[in-house]
Order: C-alpha cells, then structure tokens, then sequence
C-alpha cells in the first residue's frame, strides 16, 4: 500500500510539472508572437514601392482570368472568393498608390519648410522687402495670414490626434493579420498531404494577402501622420513670420487718408447693393404672397383627388419662397447694421493709428464693443443651426424628387420648392460671411486699443486711477430736496456713526461704574439705567449722521403710510416686545439678577434687551424670552422686594408618636441649621391627622441667591429631621392599609380550574 502511494504521488508531481512546461513554453510563443506582431513594417523607398505595385498590378491581371467557374473547381473555392482576392489585391494597390503620394508630399512639405526657415531668418536679420510707411490695409492683410496660419495649425493638430487614432487602428489590424497567418500555418501543416496543394496554397494566399494590406496601411498610415506633423511644423513657420511682420508693421503704421476713403468707399458701395436688394425683395415678397394666397384658394377648392397632391406641392412651393423672401430680407436689413459696425470700426482704428481718441472714449467703446461680439456670437451659432437644417430639408426634396413614382407636376413643384431653399441657404452663407467680416473688424479694433492702454504711461494711469476714484467718491446714489446723498458722505457718516458708538459705549460703561460706586445705586438698577442711555445716544447718533449726509427728517414721511402697513401686519409682534422692554426697563417688575419662576422653570435674569429676555436656568441653560411675555403671563419673581424667602418642610410620624417632642426636635433641626435666618423664628404647625400619619410642617426663613439654594436647604433639614428622630426614636411614618375579616361564620374555600 505504501509503494502505491508513493507510484501515485510521483505520477501526480510529473503530471504537473508537465504542465507548468507547457505552460511556459506557450506563454514564451506567445511572447514572441506578440513582439513579431508588434513589429512595425519596414519604410519603403518610392522605388521600391513602385516596384510592389507593378508586381500586384501583374497578379490582377491574373486574378481577372482565373475568375471563372473552372477555377473555382479546381481551387475547391466558390466564384465570389476569387472576386474577393481580386478585390484584396487591389486595395493593396491602392494603398500602396496612397502611400508613393504620401511620400511625394513629404519632399514637397521637406523643400517648403526649408524655404520658410530661410524666409524667416532674412526676416528677422533684415526685416520685410517692402519699406515703411505700411497703411492699414497692408496691416489687415498680414493679419489674415496670421489668422489663417493659426487655423492651420488648429486643423493640422485635429488631423494628428485623428491620424494617431487610424495608425493603432491598423497597427491592431495588422496584429490581427499576423495572428490570422500564424494559425492559418499551423492548421494547414500537418493535412499538406492529405488535401489538394491548389487549395492548400489558396488559403495561405487569401491569410497572406490579409497580412500585405495590413503591412500597407501600417505604412501609409505612418508616413501620412509624419505629414501631418510636418505641416503643424509649417503652421507654427508661417505663424511666426506672420507674427514678426506684425510687429515690424505695428511699429511703422502710418494714418493714410486715401486708403480710409477708400474703404468707406467700399462700405458706401455694398450699402447702396443691399439697399436695391431690399426693393427687390420687397417687391418680390409681395408677388410670393400673392402667389400663395392663390395657391390656397385653389388648394381650397380643389376637389379632385388626382389633383390634390399637386395642388398640395404648388402650396408648399408657395410657402417656401415666401419663408425664402422674409429670411433674406431680414438678413439684408441685417447686413446694412454691419456695414454701420464695420464703418465705425474703420474710423476707431484710424481715429487710434492718429491718436485723437482719449483714454475714456476707448475704455467706454471698448465694453461696447465686446457686448457687440458677443451679441454677433450667438447670432453666428443660431444661423449656423438654421443653415444645418436647411441643408438636411433640401437633401430630404433631392430624395423625393429622385423617387420615380412621383407625378411630373409635383415634381416640378419640389424643384421650384428646392430652388427657393437652395437661394435662401446661399443667401444665408452670404449673411454667415458679414457676421465674420463684422466680428473680425471688432476683434482687431479691440486689439488696438488694449495695446494703446497697454501704453499709458504711470503717471497717466495714476491719473487715471484717481479720477476713477473721485468719479465713484462723488457718486450720486439719490437726490432729496437738492441735496445728493453722495458715496463720500456714506462713507464719512459710516465713520462718524461706528466712531460714536464706540466712544457711546465706553462713556456709558465708565458711567455705570461711577454710578454704582458712588451713587449709591444698585448693581440691578445700573444696567437699566445703562439701557436708556444707550437707546438715547443712538437716537442722537442717527440724527447727527442724517445730518453729516443732509437728509431730513421729512425725507421718511413718504414711508409712514408703509411703516404703518408693516407694524399692522408684519411687524406686530416685533413693536409689541420693544415697548414691552422699555415698560420692563421702566416698571421694573424683574431686574437682572432676581430669581423668578416662569412656567414651572426656575431662572435667574441676566439681560433684558430691546426685544427678548435673557434667563438661565439651574442647568445652566440660556433661555430668551419675549419682553411681552412677562406683561401678559403670571411669573414669581422670588427676589423682587427682597431675598428673604418663607419655606418649610413636612414630615409625617406615626399615630402614638409624642407630638411635643417632634416639635421640638423639628425646631431644633430648623434652628441649628447656619443658613436659616434667626429672624423671624422658625416654627412648627401639626397640620392635621392624615390617614396614616400625624402631619407636622416646620416654617423657616431663608435667604435665596441662587436657584437651587433653598432645595438644598430644605434636602439638609430633612437628613436632620431623620437623624433626630432616629436618635428620639421616632418613627416616621409611611402609607398602610388594615384589612379586617369577618370571623363569625366559617370561610368557605373552593378551588377552580385555571381553564374554567
């Protein structure tokens, strides 16, 4: 038995070591595979590519014959696989066509970037061919280069990501083929034998040729993403000599009357087209109307069913020249407001190359011209839309209209119809390019003139600071009774009031120390007192302020009718505890510091406000209370007159008990005790006979500063009490029943089921 085990022990490590090698033998092919797939082809020399494409131009050839059935036969292939290789066979031509045209563009793309580093090295140590002065024509158009550099670049940086994205995809795809080609091999190994070589070979050819157009597109798509970097390298040439230009002509700009007449000239020119244009569309709006309205009552009438359809399509045809017209009428009148813009900004330009425009008149013009191209903006995105469902609706007509069943009347309706949509969206291109030509205007006028703030000097800009500042200091918020209520005298009177309350507060702080110290008065007295004083000096404090910034006192008489509405309504209850709290502050039925008993609670007052109470109570927590709640609900107040306080204790001894004694013995706990005040003396009352004690209450007389103090008080009279009386031996006595049976007959006991 032990020899078994051992065999099968030794059978089971073999079996796994076994597998641990295939394993890792197949993760190592993996391995390589996957580094052979990775690969990337080799670069091809156009020689070499042309050289490929002759040879797959001479396999098509032969493709083209063998496709018919005899070879399919023999093959053991159907027809539509020999059209596929022929197909496959031309697709790597074509790609490998691409591919030469790719590398032809690069030398071109190689020779330009060489002439632009050229260009802008002479630029930079010479400057430009042509001397200065440069109007600012000549400035616009180096501008456009720039612009049209910049987007350039912008579409040759979206082209990389775009071309990144295609090399992994047929990198992936060639790894795919490769993968494709291996196991095609490794199946068709081991049956060459067995099977027919023509069929053998055509399987191996259709895996090849897979992995040759894979190895095509890996390498196109690699020298065309080599091109498009390039060309975001030529974009940044063409940006930087457009840029040096720039600032060689920014510097060397000159005002040329001639050049702005002749561009006003020009806007006078495109002014007066679109004015024509407008009668033209006004009368031809006009004739369209009418020409719809007819089409509705003949749609109207029209009771053929034959002829409704075509009635159906001259009635749409109607509407859409009639949209057509009021479109591109409202877009002229449009454009007629941009050629305002776009005059304007001419002139600031000029008006900035001359220097007569002032600082302020920039700045003001400024934020009106970045609303304006804002305003353009979102125009420039609703047209855009428009313009995208436009073309969706003349493609949807375009289909129609190719349907063969459609009538020829209704047809020619749809291309009247299509027609009007087709100017419209022509007309709309139109408006689209006015938008821009006004929005460039306005962006480049904004640029001169940040860079003619950007040229103030410091002094100028202190200047300008200050009046900044003198013009917002001596802002006029409102006008009563001609008198401005400036931001100057806001702010002094916001000064002058926190300046006064300070010193209010710390005048009435000192005079309430005096007050107490020398006075005579109470400390509960000093706070009301203090009160009063502060109210009255704020009062004061508001009328001196209204009268720094020269407002009257009438002034708030337009708000009575208001105040008034508010205090019945909104305000009520906000009055009612002021007035309260001055009636508290006055009356003085609580001060601060006396202990009072307010619904069941025990409290100490620590504020009496304007509005609300402030109280704590035994649990050290602040309770505020409204002022008016003290005039309309009953409260003990336990410290008003004085602190002395009547309280008493009750103790029940049993029936025998010697009634003298517990009064002596209650009078002498009560007595002995140090905070019980001797005056008046303490006594004791037998109450009554209870039904189960003789009742005694002793009265005693204390003086209460705080909450807790006289439970105290009465808690260390009661442990006396029962110490004594435990010492006389007196019981206290405690809640019992007698129960009393009558005996003069016999009991009669039964005894009953719990379940009965």
């Amino acid at each position: 038995m032990k020899f078994s085990r051992w065999i099968i022990l030794v059978i089971f490590l073999v079996l796994v070591l076994s597998c641990k090698v295939v394993t890792f033998v197949r993760a190592g092919e993996e391995a390589v595979t996957t580094t052979e797939a990775k690969k990337a082809p080799e670069r091809l020399a156009p020689p070499e590519i042309k050289k490929k494409i002759a040879g797959l131009r001479e396999r098509i050839k032969l493709a083209r014959l063998a496709e018919n059935e005899q070879t399919a036969k023999q093959t053991g292939v159907t027809l539509n696989e020999l059209l596929e290789r022929t197909a496959s066979l031309r697709s790597i031509e074509s790609t490998y066509e691409r591919l030469l045209t790719t590398l032809k563009k690069k030398e071109a793309l190689e020779g330009e970037e060489t002439v632009l580093h050229e260009k802008l090295q002479v630029q930079q140590q010479i400057g430009m061919a042509q001397g200065p002065p440069y109007t600012l024509s000549f400035y616009d158009s180096i501008l456009d280069a720039l612009e049209m550099a910049e987007q350039q670049k912008e579409s040759a940086e979206l082209a990389v990501k775009l071309g990144r994205r295609s090399l992994e995809d047929a990198t992936m795809r060639l790894e795919n083929a490769q993968k494709e080609l291996r196991i095609v091999k490794d199946r068709l190994e081991p049956i060459i034998e067995k099977k027919k070589p023509l069929e053998i070979n055509w399987r191996l050819e259709k895996a090849e040729l897979g992995n040759k157009l894979a190895e095509a597109l890996v390498s196109f798509e690699k020298a065309n993403n080599d091109n498009l970097l390039k060309q975001v390298k030529l974009a940044d040439l063409h940006t930087d000599i457009s840029r040096h230009k720039i600032a060689w002509v920014r510097a060397n700009l000159y005002f040329d009357k001639t050049d702005l007449d002749k561009q006003l000239k020009t806007i006078e020119y495109r002014r007066n087209q679109l004015k024509k244009r407008i009668q033209k569309l006004v009368q031809g709006k006009k004739q369209a109307e009418d020409a719809l309205l007819t089409s509705q009552e003949r749609f109207a009438s029209t009771t053929d069913k034959e002829l409704v359809p075509v009635a159906a399509a001259a009635l749409k045809e109607r509407e859409a020249w009639v949209k057509t017209y009021q479109a591109v009428l409202e877009q002229t009148e449009d454009m007629l407001e941009f050629l305002g813009h776009q005059e304007q900004g001419r002139l600031l330009r000029y008006g900035l190359l001359k220097e007569k425009i002032d600082n302020d008149k920039i700045l003001s013009k400024r934020d009106e011209i970045k609303n304006h191209i804002e305003k353009l903006n979102r125009v420039l995105g609703i047209q855009q839309s428009f313009q995208i469902n436009l073309q969706s609706q003349i493609t949807a007509v375009e289909n129609r209209i190719s349907d063969e069943g459609v009538e020829p009347q209704v047809k020619y309706h749809l291309k009247n119809e299509m027609k009007a949509m087709q100017t419209l969206a022509k007309r709309r291109l139109e408006y689209i390019s006015a938008l821009l030509a006004t929005q460039q205007i306005g962006r480049r006028v904004l640029d001169e003139m940040n860079l003619r703030l950007k040229q103030i000097s410091l002094k100028q800009r202190l200047m300008k600071i200050k009046g900044g500042f003198q013009k917002i200091w001596n802002f006029e918020i409102w006008v009563i009774d001609n008198h401005a209520v400036t931001v100057r005298k806001l702010i002094v009177a916001f000064f002058v009031f926190i300046i006064c309350i300070l010193t209010v507060k710390y005048f009435l702080r000192s005079l309430g120390s005096r007050l107490v110290s020398h006075a005579l008065i109470k400390e509960t007295t000093a706070p009301t007192i203090n009160k009063i004083l502060t109210y009255f000096a704020y009062v004061l404090i508001l009328l001196l302020v209204l009268r720094i910034i020269h407002i009257p006192l009438t002034a708030f008489a337009f708000l009575g009718g208001a105040m008034a509405i508010g205090v019945g309504f909104g305000a009520q209850t906000l009055i009612n505890n002021f007035i309260s709290g001055f009636i508290l502050l006055g009356e003085r039925p609580i001060r601060i510091g006396d202990l009072i008993e307010m619904e069941g609670n025990f409290a100490i007052v620590e504020d009496i406000g304007a509005r609300c109470t402030r109280i704590r109570t035994g649990a050290n927590v602040d309770i505020l209370v409204p002022n008016s709640s003290f005039l309309e609900k009953n409260i003990t107040n336990w410290t008003l007159s004085n602190k002395n306080v009547r309280a008493h204790v009750t103790v029940g001894v049993a029936y025998g008990s010697p009634v003298r004694k517990v009064e002596d013995i209650m009078l002498k706990a009560a007595g002995e005790y140090g905070k019980v005040l001797s005056r008046p003396e303490p006594f004791v009352l037998f109450n009554e006979f209870g039904d189960n004690a003789l009742i005694f209450d002793v009265y005693f007389w204390l003086s209460m500063t705080r909450i807790m103090q006289r439970r105290i008080i009465e808690s260390d009279i009661r442990f006396r009490i029962d110490k004594l009386f435990r010492e006389a031996g007196i019981i206290i006595a405690f809640p019992q029943q007698d129960v009393h049976l009558d005996t003069q007959r016999p009991l009669e006991f039964c005894l009953i089921d719990s379940k009965e």
